[in-house]
């Protein structure tokens, strides 16, 4: 269920930011945040769709002690995003 709410959160804030680009008068809601901003919204559509994937395929094979290369790739995206926001973050 946490699975579920967390990335159901995820999925409908992608939505509000799509309802909000259309309502937005000074151009494109891109063009008003910082890169950094669009790399972590970008990070975070990115990792909602690994999860996706990894729901509905079901990975078998196990890497690193049992975890899958799906778990590998939400936590090698969760570094490189800390990391982006760390070094070029506001």
């Amino acid at each position: 269920m946490a699975i579920a709410n967390l990335l159901g959160s995820n999925l409908f804030n992608m939505v509000i930011l799509a309802i909000d680009d259309m309502a937005f008068r000074r151009g494109p809601l891109p063009a008003a945040v910082s890169e950094i901003d669009i790399f972590s919204a970008l990070t975070a559509a990115m990792m909602s769709a690994l999860v996706i994937v990894g729901l509905i395929f079901r990975p078998q094979a196990r890497v690193l002690r049992g975890v899958s290369w799906i778990s590998c790739g939400l936590f090698a995206l969760y570094l490189i995003n800390t990391w982006m926001l760390f070094t070029y973050g506001h």
